[in-house]
């Protein structure tokens, strides 16, 4: 049995390298149009080893929202964890601001996304989980435990909060985000 060179890590910053070019890809083509073997040249990794850590085009760019999703996090949290005068819902809406803030030079890809997701319901699904994820991570780390019930029908509110924001925040060009905030 031959053993493969490739370290775990190796294989995680493939999977990275696949995403960053299946979101670049996703700035200028339908998510229809996008291939596993163009993002695969794109990032110059070979075709198989490209489905064997990519899998799909449509898991690589939530990997990639995933990854700019924790980013998000960490950041907010670097500014907040020791504003103990700021009250959990100003340490939550500086956390989705944030994340506008992070995603506002990927507008195209957003769009796109959001195209796609009407076509695609499994794709919606998988958007909403993420957009689910990383708002329950926003509330924790602002001090919301988000426990029970009540807990999961604050992250809903939010998350409906976040989605009417989305639709100002698409026609935001201001560089502060103003009208969004």
């Amino acid at each position: 049995m031959s053993q493969d060179t490739n370290s775990p890590n190796m294989n995680d910053e493939k999977r990275a390298a696949l995403a960053d070019a299946a979101w670049a890809l996703l700035a200028t083509h339908n998510i229809d149009q996008i291939e596993l073997e163009m993002v695969s040249d794109m990032a110059g990794i070979d075709h198989g080893l490209a489905g064997a850590v990519g899998g799909s085009v449509q898991r690589l760019l939530l990997a990639k929202m995933a990854a700019l999703d924790h980013q998000t996090v960490l950041e907010t949290y670097g500014d907040i964890q020791h504003e103990d005068t700021v009250s959990i819902r100003e340490k939550i809406i500086e956390g989705l601001l944030h994340r506008f803030e992070t995603y506002a030079p990927y507008r195209q890809q957003i769009e796109n996304l959001n195209r796609a997701a009407r076509r695609h319901p499994e794709l919606a699904l998988r958007l909403f989980d993420g957009l689910e994820a990383v708002v329950r991570r926003i509330l924790v780390m602002s001090g919301d435990p988000v426990r029970g019930l009540q807990g999961m029908l604050r992250v809903k509110g939010v998350i409906g909060v976040v989605l009417t924001v989305a639709r100002v925040w698409m026609k935001d060009d201001g560089a502060d985000l103003a009208a969004t905030m």
